[in-house]
């Protein structure tokens, strides 16, 4: 395949990476903007991928890709920690040599207020100016405490601002691990609105405030619409590079994606979703597990089953338990929703071996539920009366169910099987489960999940 390498590359790109790029290119050469001009049309075309030239140098190619990969680089927020980071390193043990000097001295002269790592910026400065004057060196002493002095109430804002997102991320994500919206979670919405709306913040406390309003408006709806419209206006901070890092970027697809979901876009929420788990990353598990999640909503339940195979490997290397365990009931719901009980209830008895109490801690609901359910579908009606024992799981379930509000559905299993056990009839069966259905839609207006009806459908009627 000619130009093999340069495709590749190109594929990889995103589009707000070539975005970003276009940007700032400033092409004398006919030739290379001609290459550029067919990236940035198949990056953008939606797969309608025009053929590159052939006839142009293959050198051209060669330089363009530097240039694109040096730019981004150039641009990178996670860069620009890193290097910091190295700095303050090298200046703390009395390493930093005098290229590097020249190089902090350039980064201050060229500083553009509001940058991403505002915060890390001046700490590493004001860490400069100590080793300097200790030194006694006062070359360049002007110019740092210059610039110490005038973003010092800035930083002392920043700091402050940063600290009380902290207390935020707490009340916030406890609410979203309970599936619950609480006054302690919502009484930070108008201030989290009012960080995202300033400019004249730090893009870390901008970006920060931003994905805790995410995580409120996956929790009620009424915040949906303000959320996509703050991620429209951080999305022209990432295009011109003053928020650009692959890492930020694939979570502001990922995050997107969530969004639209919840307003049941799904055919719009996919293409987020597909960008967000093209690269690897340290939450890629997670965003693979929504990716598939919206798949199976659209009825593309074979290509997501393939995806999460395909990340088996990945997942038995990962370190976060919670992501793991999301992984694990998402395959189980995969094997499930491709008539694959069987392997399904293989896979969940191996992982409830191997990880039981990660399974235990995070996420016990989900699993279960999903297993339960291969498990009915399989007949194994008395494996799930055994682990329900086993786990006390309807215990489980009371007490959750007496922190945040949702359908009984474990309740709704055991009665199953007492009356596939013909202990219970199949009037105060389905009474039952009607009265329930009707108590959470009056007071908490919810549905219960289709899978769960159609399983119970299903043993009533014979069909499992």
């Amino acid at each position: 395949m000619k130009l093999k390498k340069f495709v590749e590359y190109t594929e990889s790109l995103l589009p707000h990476e070539v975005s970003l790029l276009n940007g700032i290119k400033q092409f004398r050469d006919d030739d290379r903007l001609n290459i550029f001009e067919t990236v940035y049309h198949n990056i953008h075309s939606g797969g309608f991928v025009k053929e590159y030239d052939t006839t142009i140098n293959k050198r051209k190619y060669s330089h363009l890709m530097q240039w694109m990969q040096s730019n981004l680089e150039e641009n990178d927020t996670d860069v620009f920690y890193r290097k910091l980071n190295d700095l303050d390193t090298r200046i703390k043990a009395d390493l930093i040599d005098t290229e590097e000097e020249k190089e902090l001295l350039r980064l201050i002269s060229e500083y553009k207020p509001h940058q991403y790592h505002f915060m890390r910026f001046y700490e590493v400065v004001k860490g400069y100016l100590t080793f300097l004057l200790i030194r006694v060196r006062m070359n360049d002493y002007e110019t740092i405490n210059n610039f110490i002095h005038l973003y010092q109430d800035e930083y002392t804002r920043s700091k402050e601002l940063y600290n009380r997102i902290t207390q935020a991320t707490s009340d916030i994500v406890e609410d979203y691990y309970k599936s619950t919206l609480s006054e302690k979670s919502s009484r930070w919405l108008p201030w989290l609105e009012k960080n995202i709306e300033d400019k004249s913040l730090d893009g870390l406390n901008r970006y920060q405030s931003l994905v805790l309003l995410t995580y409120l408006s996956l929790m009620d709806y009424r915040f949906i619409q303000k959320a996509l419209q703050y991620y429209g206006d951080i999305e022209e901070d990432i295009v011109n590079g003053n928020y650009y890092s692959r890492k930020l970027l694939i979570n502001y697809y990922g995050n997107k994606q969530l969004l639209l979901m919840k307003l049941h876009k799904h055919d719009l929420a996919l293409h987020y979703g597909e960008l967000s788990i093209m690269h690897d990353g340290p939450d890629y598990i997670m965003y693979l597990n929504n990716y598939s999640y919206n798949l199976l909503k659209l009825g593309k339940e074979k290509k997501a089953l393939q995806l999460m195979q395909e990340a088996l490997p990945y997942v038995k290397n990962t370190s976060n338990r919670y992501n793991r365990t999301q992984f694990i009931y998402s395959m189980i719901r995969c094997y499930n929703r491709n008539n694959a009980f069987e392997k399904a209830c293989n896979y969940a008895e191996n992982q409830l071996q191997i990880y039981e109490n990660d399974i235990l801690e995070h996420n016990w609901s989900r699993f279960f539920r999903n297993y339960f359910e291969s498990l009915i579908y399989a007949g194994e009606y008395n494996t799930v009366k055994k682990l329900i024992k086993k786990y006390k799981i309807l215990e489980k379930e009371q007490l959750a169910l007496s922190q945040y509000p949702d359908f009984p559905y474990f309740n709704w299993f055991a009665k199953l099987i007492a009356y596939k056990e013909g202990n219970l009839t199949e009037k105060r069966f389905k009474d039952q489960i009607n009265r329930d259905i009707e108590t959470m839609k009056t007071s908490h207006r919810i549905s219960p999940s289709r899978s769960v009806l159609k399983i119970v459908d299903s043993a009533i009627y014979e069909l499992v």
